[in-house]
């Protein structure tokens, strides 16, 4: 007797599936709201399962013909005329608790669209320094398939390791003398696409994030954030300055001391 025949699922087997793992995106994403911001490298793996479909395998929601449902989107546009690096599905946090990359959920600056799978699932969240880029699939497989969601390989990708781990966007935290690249960008851009994730599958879905403090959003916007009067950041900075009459990094075609450069 064959042991290794198979039967095809049936319809109610991956509506359950389906249920199981958005529950499982759910508690992985309370548990990272809650601190425990490694939980990114498992919503990557659920979201693997969720959304990728290769030569040998085949997604839950393409298997449950879902995959034309529109995604939203919640990510600023990559530009690439920008001299700044680009973060585009995160922010950038500055509070009593430290600094840090931060997913800002339904506090995003600009209003959310739906877009096909596609153009979702490829669009650029990070271009470094170096515009070495990266979109929401990249990010996604890596993470799951060589940072440790499903698998460890002996070797990670350069990109995604100096985005992660090198401080490849150039933003530094400076704590008395000592300066340090502000790290794990990619675990906010994971929380943050889990987040889009839970929008698309579940009708009404929101949550915001708790009260950090200043917030940089993109690499370019300043928002007012919830900082306690008396609390004290220590100052987050650039590798480039820019000039006073140089264009403001942020795109308005001003020179810097008419624009970002009044605050």
């Amino acid at each position: 007797m064959n042991n290794d025949q198979k039967r095809p699922r049936t319809l109610s087997e991956l509506k359950s599936l389906l249920e199981s793992q958005i529950a499982f995106l759910k508690r992985s994403a309370d548990a990272y709201d809650n601190g425990f911001e490694d939980e990114a490298i498992r919503l990557a793996a659920t979201i693997r399962v969720l959304l990728h479909d290769s030569k040998t395998s085949k997604s839950l929601l393409s298997q449950l013909n879902m995959k034309n449902i529109d995604f939203f989107d919640s990510a600023t546009d990559y530009d690439p005329q920008n001299r700044l690096s680009h973060h585009g599905l995160v922010c950038i946090s500055l509070g009593p608790s430290g600094s840090r990359y931060t997913a800002m959920l339904d506090d995003v600056p600009t209003k959310m669209r739906k877009v096909s799978f596609k153009e979702w699932w490829n669009k650029i969240i990070f271009a470094d320094t170096q515009k070495r880029l990266l979109s929401r699939q990249k990010i996604i497989l890596i993470a799951a398939n060589q940072d440790g969601g499903a698998h460890i390989d002996p070797e990670l990708n350069e990109t995604y390791a100096a985005i992660s781990k090198e401080g490849a966007l150039g933003w530094m935290i400076e704590d008395q003398t000592k300066k340090r690249p502000l790290d794990w960008p990619e675990r906010a851009a994971i929380r943050q696409i889990a987040h889009e994730v839970l929008k698309s599958l579940i009708s009404g879905y929101e949550k915001r994030p708790k009260p950090t403090g200043l917030v940089i959003v993109g690499g370019v916007s300043l928002v007012t954030g919830y900082l306690p009067a008396q609390a004290k950041m220590p100052p987050l900075q650039r590798g480039h300055k820019t000039g006073r009459n140089e264009p403001c990094p942020c795109g308005s075609n001003k020179k810097f001391k008419q624009c970002h450069g009044k605050t």
